[in-house]
């Protein structure tokens, strides 16, 4: 009689083994996406409004932190969301999202686009 486990119970056990390890390891490591600052929050949601809607949408953020979302297909029926910041910003300005995804400031916001690092092909706030 020889002693040892079959190739059958050593393939389930490292199956489970690599299940429970699957199910823990998202707690231990730390998350890649680790930019949690409001107003990463607010581009990323207005973002996602305008491919959802698939228009051009604007985001007008006030010095004093109150912000509005104003849509292309939607401006005479008032803004599609409005909100303020906890930090304000040191400067007014105006985002400009397109329905593909990317985004830019307008002409006039050009004191924010030299301050909020801002990736204009995915719209993520950088070094926030």
């Amino acid at each position: 009689m020889q002693r040892g486990f079959t190739l059958v119970e050593m393939l389930v056990v490292l199956i489970l083994l690599g299940l429970a390890a699957g199910l823990v390891a998202p707690a231990l490591l730390p998350a890649r996406h680790t930019d949690t600052s409001q107003f990463a929050a607010l581009v990323a949601a207005s973002r996602d409004a305008a491919l959802r809607r698939a228009e051009v949408m604007w985001l007008r953020v006030e010095r004093s932190g109150a912000w509005r979302l104003d849509g292309d297909a939607s401006a005479a029926q008032g803004a599609v969301a409005t909100g303020r910041l906890d930090a304000a910003p040191s400067v007014g300005f105006t985002l400009v999202i397109s329905p593909l995804g990317s985004c830019a400031f307008d002409v006039r916001s050009d004191a924010a686009a030299q301050r909020i690092p801002l990736d204009p092909l995915t719209c993520e706030v950088q070094g926030s």
